[in-house]
C-alpha cells in the first residue's frame, strides 16, 4: 500500500506541475507582467545580492591576504574585526577606484563624444578627399570607381547618421540611469549586510535544504552550488582583470603611436572585452570607423596594432589571467557563446560560458557515476 501510494504521490504532483506549466505557457504576457512587476519591487534586493556576489571576490582577497592573522588571533574581539575591515576595505577600495574612473575617464569620454558628433561633417569631407587622393594616385578613375565611390559615399552618410542619431540615445539612457540612484544606494546597503553575515545566510539555506529535501538529493544541490559559484567567480574575476589590463594597454599604445580618440576607443574595447574570444573585435569595429572619420590614414595602422595587441594577449595575458579555470575546451566555449547570446543577447554572452561549465560539469560527474555502476572503463 506504501509504495501504491508513493506512487499515486508522485503522479499527482506531476499531473500539478504540467498543469501549472501550461496555465504558465498559455498565459505567458501575464506571467512576464507579473514577473516584471516583483523584479521592480525586489530590484534593489537583486542589485544587493550582485553587487555582493561581486564584491565577495575583492573582499576574500583581502580576508585571505591583508587581513588573515586577525582571523587566526587567540583573541576574540581581533577575529570579530576581519570581517568589518575586509568589508569597509572592499567598499572603499571600490569607492575610490570609481572616483578615479569619473574624475579622470568620464570628462574625456564626454569630450571626446562631443567633438566627434561636432566634427561629423569635417571628418566626412576629410575622408572623401583622403578616397579621392588615393583614386588619383592610383589611377583609379572610370564608371566602376565612380560606382564604387557613390556606394562608399552613402555608406558613410548613413553610418554617419547613426552615430548621430545614437549619440543621444546613449546620453537619453545615461540619463535614465542616474534615476536609479536610490535602488543601487538600497543594493548597497543590502549587498554590505550579505557581505557581513554570509555565513550565516549560507548555514540558514543549507537547513532549508536538509529539512524539505531529500539529505542525499539536499547534498548534490550543494555541492553544485559550490561548484557553480568557483566556476563563476573565477570567470568573472579573471574577464574582468583581462578586460583591464587590454584596455590599459589600448589606451597605451594609442597615445604612444598618437592615434586619435585614444581614451573612448580604450574604453570601447575595454568593455566589450568583456565578452570572450570576440569582445574585442566587436569593440575594434567602430573604433576603426571613428579613426577611419577623424585620421582616415592612420585607420589600416590601428587595426594593425589591435591584431598584434590581441595575439599578445590570446598567448601571453589571457592564459595566465583566466587560464583554465571553467574547465572547457574551446569547442565548447564557442559553442556556449553563441547559444547563450542567441537565447539571452549580451547577458547570455557575458554568463552563458560558466553556466554551460556548471552543466558540463555536472553531466560528466552523472556520465562517470553511470559507467562506474555498469562496470565500464573506457580508455
Amino acid at each position: 500500500m506504501n509504495e501504491i501510494g508513493t506512487r499515486l504521490k508522485g503522479y499527482f504532483l506531476l499531473i500539478t506541475y504540467a498543469i501549472l506549466l501550461y496555465l504558465a505557457v498559455s498565459n505567458i504576457k501575464s506571467v512576464i507582467g507579473f514577473l516584471g512587476k516583483i523584479t521592480l519591487v525586489l530590484s534593489p534586493f537583486i542589485l544587493g545580492i550582485l553587487f555582493a556576489y561581486v564584491l565577495n571576490i575583492v573582499m576574500v582577497f583581502f580576508e585571505g591576504h591583508l587581513f588573515h592573522k586577525l582571523d587566526k588571533s587567540k583573541k576574540s574581539f581581533l577575529r570579530k574585526l576581519c570581517r568589518p575591515l575586509s568589508v569597509l576595505t572592499t567598499f572603499t577600495v571600490v569607492f575610490l577606484f570609481l572616483t578615479i574612473i569619473s574624475l579622470f575617464m568620464v570628462p574625456q569620454l564626454s569630450e571626446s563624444i562631443l567633438t566627434l558628433k561636432n566634427n561629423m561633417n569635417s571628418y566626412l569631407e576629410a575622408l572623401n578627399t583622403f578616397i579621392n587622393d588615393l583614386a588619383e594616385r592610383y589611377h583609379l578613375t572610370g564608371d566602376i570607381w565612380n560606382e564604387i565611390s557613390i556606394n562608399w559615399n552613402e555608406i558613410i552618410k548613413k553610418s554617419s547618421q547613426f552615430v548621430s542619431a545614437a549619440i543621444p540615445q546613449i546620453y537619453i539612457f545615461t540619463k535614465n540611469l542616474t534615476n536609479g540612484i536610490i535602488n543601487i544606494i538600497m543594493g548597497l546597503m543590502v549587498s554590505i549586510y550579505l557581505l557581513s553575515t554570509k555565513e550565516k545566510l549560507i548555514r540558514n539555506m543549507k537547513q532549508l535544504l536538509y529539512a524539505f529535501i531529500p539529505e542525499e538529493t539536499a547534498s548534490k544541490i550543494i555541492d553544485t552550488g559550490v561548484q557553480a559559484n568557483k566556476t563563476f567567480q573565477d570567470f568573472i574575476a579573471g574577464q574582468a582583470t583581462e578586460a583591464l589590463i587590454l584596455g590599459a594597454l589600448v589606451l597605451l599604445g594609442m597615445l604612444i603611436f598618437n592615434f586619435p580618440y585614444a581614451v573612448l576607443c580604450s574604453v570601447i574595447i575595454a568593455v566589450t572585452a568583456l565578452i570572450p574570444i570576440f569582445g574585442a573585435w566587436i569593440g575594434t569595429i567602430p573604433c576603426v570607423f571613428i579613426i577611419l572619420m577623424a585620421q582616415p590614414q592612420k585607420a589600416l595602422w590601428f587595426i594593425v596594432f589591435i591584431v598584434v595587441l590581441q595575439q599578445l594577449e590570446n598567448n601571453l595575458i589571457y592564459p595566465k589571467v583566466v587560464g583554465n579555470s571553467i574547465g572547457l575546451d574551446g569547442l565548447w566555449v564557442l559553442f556556449a557563446l553563441i547559444v547563450g547570446g542567441s537565447l539571452f543577447g549580451l547577458a547570455g554572452m557575458l554568463l552563458g560560458i560558466p553556466a554551460f561549465a556548471v552543466l558540463y560539469i555536472i553531466i560528466r560527474r552523472i556520465t562517470k557515476r553511470k559507467l562506474k555502476e555498469k562496470n565500464i572503463v573506457i580508455p
